[in-house]
């Protein structure tokens, strides 16, 4: 009877474990296919999030850049910056070559005004190093192939006359005297660096000092000769960081070269915030050029 048991239990057992197969069997299978699913419902939304992403991206990029910039000026005015600052390097690179040369030495037998002979070949070099950045802080446009016209006094005050101007503003009168005292002050602190620096030319505190006056000298004709007073209020941000880079440059080699050529930051951040007010009282035109219509 036992073993009658036994063997009914074991039919039993074995006819419930046939049953519950196919059970567990399709459960597997439908937990299968609802994770295939699922994974097809999250790929397709992780694909559609990311299309949704770009087309955000690409509206973003269409609104940020109008349809109407003048490519073609953007890039006349960069152009001419490096093209300028090309021409710089190179007469810089020319100078350490035929500055060495030059017989200043033949000076040391001059007596004159009481000053040692054997003094007057340094003093030269450093009255001809004086002058020549003096020259290019005043006329470092002539390596420039834009129109770099500057404003006379008669075309400044029919200026004032014709566009508002801040009440604090300087009269026309001010400003060349403002602009020559700066370019003595550059020539003096270019050549306290010069100095530091073994009488080299094309090195880098220079080099960068030059680099921003061709940069005010793009400034230049974009304000004063094509008149677009949105774009150079914008511009007026590299005129401005290109000038502190170049007295930082100066502080780094020589600290009172750098205090020297300080004067020359505090005016042109003055001279930006004029720019910049001048742009506003006057309907803040465009602040990039625009394709003729």
């Amino acid at each position: 009877e036992d073993q009658a048991c036994r063997y009914v239990g074991g039919l039993s057992l074995r006819g419930a474990i046939k049953r519950r197969a196919p059970l567990n069997l399709s459960r597997s299978l439908s937990r299968t296919q609802a994770d295939g699913v699922g994974g097809v419902t999250r790929g397709a939304g992780a694909g559609g999030r990311a299309q949704a992403k770009q087309k955000r991206g690409a509206a973003f990029a269409t609104k940020a850049i109008p349809d109407d910039v003048d490519w073609v000026a953007v890039r006349g005015y960069l152009y001419a910056t490096v093209i300028q600052f090309g021409l710089i390097a190179a007469t810089l690179r020319a100078l350490d070559f035929v500055f060495p040369k030059i017989a200043f030495e033949a000076l040391g037998k001059i007596t004159l005004f009481g000053i040692d002979a054997a003094a007057w070949p340094a003093k030269a070099k450093s009255v001809a190093v004086f002058f020549f950045f003096l020259f290019m802080s005043l006329r470092s446009r002539i390596f420039s192939p834009l129109d770099n016209r500057r404003p006379t006094l008669s075309s400044e005050t029919k200026e004032m006359q014709e566009r508002k101007r801040p009440g604090w503003m300087p009269p026309p009168l001010a400003f060349p005297i403002i602009w020559s005292t700066i370019a003595i002050l550059r020539a003096t602190s270019s050549l306290l660096v010069w100095k530091a620096l073994g009488g080299k030319f094309l090195v880098a505190p220079l080099t960068v000092f030059l680099g921003h006056l061709c940069i005010g000298d793009t400034w230049n004709s974009i304000n004063n000769v094509d008149k677009e007073y949105g774009v150079a209020t914008l511009s007026m941000l590299f005129v401005v960081s290109s000038v502190y880079v170049s007295c930082y440059g100066y502080f780094q080699v020589s600290k009172q070269a750098g205090l020297v050529l300080l004067p020359s930051c505090i005016w042109i951040s003055i001279a930006s915030f004029l720019v910049f007010s001048i742009w506003r009282l006057n309907g803040k035109p465009s602040l990039y050029p625009k394709r003729s219509a």
